[in-house]
């Protein structure tokens, strides 16, 4: 039964390969846009070094390595929130949504094949971005760490994806995420260090911070990335990211499927 199964994932993963191969301009696009974003970062690390360099002394000091490994998570982070919902918006564009749920493979299998090729194509893309910070603009990075750095990516996509499962849907019934999902990215973008350390927030703002897993999975990536330090030196962030993991994917995964049954009595199923 298991191994039926991953030929069922396995089966939507060809699927979306031969999708992005149809829309090669697209999948182009995206690439490159992720590469190029590389110039806007070493632009802002340049005008804000002066003032942000002292806070990020614990990280090695050097702004630009800690705003490129910030973009780096943020980019995991949003693709955990909407990949599913994103993939499952374009099977009802096309629709082709009500024939792969009807199909034989469960629910589960549904889910982690129609993210599972973008998860490994964000990889490769998050690979190729941190060797070009390397080589390009001499970024200190352990390169050595990059396994490590991967799973605590890893990680941070599952921390994230009971939620992105639960904005999958919300998209099937309504058709639209809404305002909900983009004020949650600006909270987390906002006071999770993103792109500023936490140590310039205002102590309310940092306090804040301490609810979001992000704040823990960018402290863990830049501890290994930029000290080189260990899987021991960053236990509790990595426990407290499995733990919202094991806590919210069964939440989103139950409140999608309700969200389905929605969906279904309406008859909108298949529309969007």
């Amino acid at each position: 039964m298991v191994l039926r199964d991953i030929r069922k994932v396995m089966a939507f993963v060809r699927k979306e390969v031969i999708s992005a191969m149809s829309y090669r301009y697209a999948f182009m696009s995206s690439i490159a846009f992720s590469l190029i974003s590389l110039l806007f970062y070493f632009t802002m690390a340049g005008i804000f070094k002066a003032a942000i360099v002292p806070t990020a002394i614990p990280y090695g000091g050097d702004y630009l390595a800690f705003l490129i490994t910030g973009a780096i998570l943020w980019q995991m982070v949003t693709f955990g929130l909407y990949s599913i919902s994103s993939a499952f918006t374009m099977e009802m564009i096309t629709g082709t949504f009500e024939m792969i749920y009807i199909s034989r493979a469960n629910l589960l299998t549904l889910l982690l094949g129609v993210s599972l090729f973008s998860l490994l194509t964000n990889a490769a893309m998050i690979v190729m971005s941190l060797g070009l910070a390397v080589v390009i603009f001499g970024v200190p990075i352990h390169l050595e760490s990059i396994p490590l750095a991967l799973f605590v990516l890893f990680l941070t996509y599952l921390s994230m994806l009971g939620i992105g499962m639960m904005v999958a849907g919300i998209t099937v019934v309504t058709k639209s995420v809404g305002k909900v999902v983009s004020i949650i990215t600006m909270l987390m973008a906002a006071f999770c260090g993103v792109l500023i350390p936490v140590e310039l927030l205002p102590p309310e703002a940092r306090a804040l911070s301490q609810i979001f897993p992000v704040t823990y999975a960018l402290d863990a990536l830049r501890n290994v990335l930029l000290n080189g330090t260990g899987l021991e030196g960053i236990l509790t962030p990595v426990a407290i990211l499995l733990g919202m993991a094991l806590i919210l994917i069964p939440i989103g995964y139950h409140l999608f499927f309700i969200c389905l049954n929605i969906a279904k009595k309406q008859g909108t199923l298949g529309q969007f």
